[in-house]
């Protein structure tokens, strides 16, 4: 039942070409996670420092280790948003802070979207039109406005890893139809993640995912520590084992906080979202769920015998006859996942 996925396989190809540039391929492991480790560190060192790109390590950990990562995550939440129809009838991609465009390179996988990339460095898009020939040439700039808008009922607004500096999203973003927020799953981004959703509502937007309501998130208003994030499992190339076997860290699955929304509406889903792990306590085993402002657990009575493992993330269908104590779902068969 896991929930498994790896970057496009046209991705390797271009990763390849693109280091041959430094004299290195994707059979260079050490040399490879010496870049990755001196960008690491890097970001340890200076977090809020914008991205070396001048560098040529820079490029080659991004390339060989970043890239592969980010769209594999991308590539989860990309099918989630499909299976809801979160895409139909967009037509056009504004990606601010683009970086080496992996979000929308992983979203033209399956959507060919016009994007405008927006990335104040010039080094990311030459990488990319040099070695990334499956991405045709988009137009790329250094900064943005709302008068380049050019049509904002079918325009995604894409933001992937780029909030983190920003108290808000650009004015020109409220005049598009559909907004796309991918951040990363530490608790100061999460929860900022689930204020702009809030943010948004009031504003007339819609929840399309991963949320499958509309009122105020429980893991906001009733916890001061929580915050939502998925997780998918990482199936990795063999070269990238080779790779991370000379790291000291490992990514067997992945996380992310993300929220989808449009001002058009989507269709109800009846519908709970497993947000928290299955955790073993003492006469029970209980999981979060999400399906409104409370939060709630599914609960399984060891007693019962009942043995059932949930992804973090999928959808589940709650029995309308199923018993509630306090804010426990007491499971007494197996609970269906959509």
């Amino acid at each position: 039942m896991q929930r498994e996925f790896t970057c496009p396989a046209s991705f390797e190809e271009s990763i390849n070409r693109a280091l041959a540039t430094y004299k290195l391929s994707l059979k260079d492991s050490k040399a490879l996670a010496k870049c990755v480790l001196a960008l690491s560190d890097f970001f340890i060192a200076k977090p809020d420092s914008p991205t070396p790109w001048n560098e040529s390590w820079a490029q080659v950990a991004y390339l060989c280790y970043y890239l592969p990562l980010n769209s594999t995550r991308l590539t989860g939440l990309i099918e989630e948003a499909d299976k809801r129809g979160f895409f139909n009838g967009l037509s056009h991609v504004i990606d601010f802070g683009a970086g080496l465009a992996t979000a929308s390179m992983t979203l033209n996988e399956k959507h060919k979207f016009s994007y405008q990339l927006i990335e104040r460095a010039a080094e990311p898009q030459n990488l990319i039109e040099k070695h990334f020939p499956q991405f045709p040439p988009q137009e790329w700039l250094r900064t943005f406005s709302g008068a380049r808008l050019k049509d904002g009922a079918k325009t995604l607004a894409l933001f992937s890893y780029s909030l983190t500096e920003l108290t808000d999203l650009p004015d020109w973003a409220y005049q598009c139809e559909a907004l796309m927020l991918v951040e990363p799953s530490t608790q100061q981004d999460g929860r900022k993640l689930l204020q702009l959703r809030q943010k948004l509502l009031e504003k007339g937007y819609h929840v399309w995912a991963p949320c499958t309501h509309e009122q105020t998130c429980p893991l906001l208003t009733q916890s001061k520590t929580d915050w939502c994030h998925d997780r998918v499992h990482f199936k990795a190339p063999s070269w990238f084992t080779a790779l991370e076997a000379e790291l000291p860290m490992k990514n067997r699955t992945l996380t992310m906080s993300y929220v989808l929304m449009r001002k058009t509406k989507p269709e109800a889903i009846k519908a709970a979202r497993v947000v928290g792990d299955r955790l073993k306590e003492k006469g029970k085993d209980r999981q979060m769920i999400c399906r409104g402002p409370e939060r709630e657990f599914l609960a399984w009575l060891h007693k019962t015998k009942i043995e059932q493992d949930i992804p973090r993330g999928v959808l589940v269908d709650i029995p309308d006859d199923i018993q509630k104590v306090s804010n426990e779902l007491r499971v007494g068969r197996d609970i269906v996942v959509l």
